[in-house]
């Protein structure tokens, strides 16, 4: 947020007022970008009319499974050629062993990626106070709207007229 900027929470009791809300916050050229909606429970995008936001997870994930895969077919099939140790006329790389190396590397990646990709879209570490309001814990939904002081006055008419229970300035928490 820029200095400039006004930072406002609004609460509402019902998802149809916040959906309706964020409808005419639109109208007046407020972008997704500068609203956040903040519930007790999930709600997906669409039920609020905001824009589906895709995540970048799954590319994670599959990067990692590629990673596990390649590392498992070097350490399965790739280093016994490096080393070689003729036994008794047996293969340098047996299918079996090599299929459980491989499985358990490319395992091993996949959740190991997971968890990191899951660490890279929620922000996490995030330092410094956020935003919020207690009554959102209590079964509220609220927007945090942050626009231009020049909107102060049409925003305060438009969250109004959406029947918002409070409209003011946001609580800093510490994280």
């Amino acid at each position: 947020m820029s200095e400039n900027e006004i930072s406002l929470v609004a609460l509402f009791e019902k998802s149809t007022d916040t959906a309706k809300a964020i409808d005419d916050l639109h109208t007046l050229g407020i972008p997704d970008d500068r609203m956040v909606v903040m519930t007790d429970v999930p709600y997906p995008e669409q039920a609020l009319g905001r824009t589906r936001e895709w995540s970048s997870l799954p590319y994670i994930v599959l990067a990692g499974a590629i990673v596990g895969l390649l590392i498992g077919l070097f350490l399965s099939a790739i280093t016994p050629h490096l080393y070689r140790l003729d036994v008794g006329g047996h293969p340098p790389v047996g299918f079996p062993p090599a299929a459980v190396i491989t499985f358990v590397f490319t395992m091993m990646a996949i959740i190991v990626s997971t968890f990191l990709g899951v660490l890279w879209e929620m922000d996490f570490p995030s330092f410094g106070p956020a935003p919020y309001h207690k009554a959102v814990t209590d079964g509220q939904l609220a927007i945090l709207i942050e626009f231009s002081p020049d909107l102060d006055d049409k925003v305060n008419q438009v969250l109004k007229a959406n029947q918002a229970d409070y409209i003011g300035e946001p609580e800093m928490i510490s994280l």
